[in-house]
């Protein structure tokens, strides 16, 4: 039996210092390197001294390092971010749904529903994990499937689904 149990690196005392001659500057690095909500930036930031506290990387390298760390979170948040929907975003159905314009609304999305209800289940599981933003790495892993499994059945989708939209357009 394994013990998975982290190993705990003792404080150095010198991280209250680290922190007041890079926060700024690592922050200012993160910024320029990915584009994204300031929010995702900062708490890239902050994930990143917290993970320095807790693995205590070599001083000569440090911001280095930390710049690495933030910056490989800030592209997960930011990723993340722009697969989550935010409410305040979604217009008010309540304008969507009154006079014409709500009805051929609602009847093109009962076709789109439609069409994906027709596609086998792996070609529509990776076609909406596709179009939530994930990559195809990223389905590859959620999916436990080969990249060529992956590129083929989402080809297959996109055939389906524009053969589809022609014969009721």
């Amino acid at each position: 039996m394994t013990d998975t149990t982290p190993t705990v690196r003792m404080l150095r005392g010198d991280e209250a210092q680290l922190y007041r001659e890079h926060h700024a500057e690592l922050r200012r690095a993160v910024r320029r390197a990915v584009r994204g909500p300031d929010a995702c930036v900062d708490d890239a930031c902050s994930f990143a001294w917290l993970q320095m506290l807790r693995r205590q990387p070599d001083r000569a390298t440090v911001f280095g390092w930390l710049r690495t760390v933030a910056i490989h979170e800030a592209w997960t948040l930011v990723r993340r971010e722009s697969r989550e929907g935010h409410l305040e975003l979604v217009p008010d159905w309540g304008d969507r749904c009154s006079g014409t314009s709500g009805l051929d609304g609602s009847i093109g999305a009962r076709e789109a529903l439609s069409t994906l209800a027709a596609l086998p289940d792996k070609q529509r599981r990776y076609l909406a994990l596709l179009v939530a933003g994930y990559s195809y790495i990223e389905i590859t892993q959620l999916c436990d499937a080969t990249m060529t499994n992956v590129n083929k059945h989402l080809v297959r989708a996109r055939s389906s689904v524009r053969r589809r939209s022609r014969n009721h357009s």
